[in-house]
């Protein structure tokens, strides 16, 4: 079911007459790892996120403003985005309203991720969900698991 493959070896060992010798070995596929954009303007937050999304199910991939964050998300449309609104600029609030807007980034769950305490605006707005620095790692895969077993099964 999930593509891997089975091989089993069983023979006589050469010049014994005992037992035979019987070796199994099975591979499986390694599994995909969904894409999470983070957008956020601070090199530290960016590289702590990346160390809280390595070997987990996501693949971190990163953006250090609105515009690039905007053209990555339509270009990979990742699974989830984490969004920081405070950025200079284009702030992330702005970013929000572009990506819900965007015919090919609407449906991606976005995660405002910021020191506010704004979460009733940052849902109000459009976000799927809402996780205050500092972050921690275990909230936020979890949250992360959340929004995207449910964005893959309408």
């Amino acid at each position: 079911l999930c593509g891997g493959a089975l091989q089993v070896d069983q023979r006589k060992a050469e010049g014994e007459a005992g037992e035979p010798t019987f070796a199994a070995a099975i591979s499986l596929p390694a599994p995909e790892r969904a894409a999470v954009l983070v957008v956020d303007d601070n090199a530290d937050a960016l590289q702590l996120l990346q160390r809280y999304l390595a070997n987990s199910g996501y693949m971190f991939v990163g953006a250090e403003d609105a515009e690039q964050g905007l053209a990555l998300a339509t270009e990979l449309q990742p699974k989830a985005i984490l969004l920081d609104v405070m950025m200079p600029n284009r702030d992330g609030w702005s970013l929000l309203g572009r990506l819900r807007e965007h015919p090919r980034t609407e449906d991606i769950p976005v995660v405002v991720c910021t020191i506010l305490s704004q979460r009733e605006l940052a849902l109000a707005l459009g976000a799927a969900g809402f996780i205050r620095k500092p972050v921690i790692r275990a909230d936020l895969l979890q949250l992360l698991d959340r929004l995207t077993t449910k964005s893959s099964h309408p």
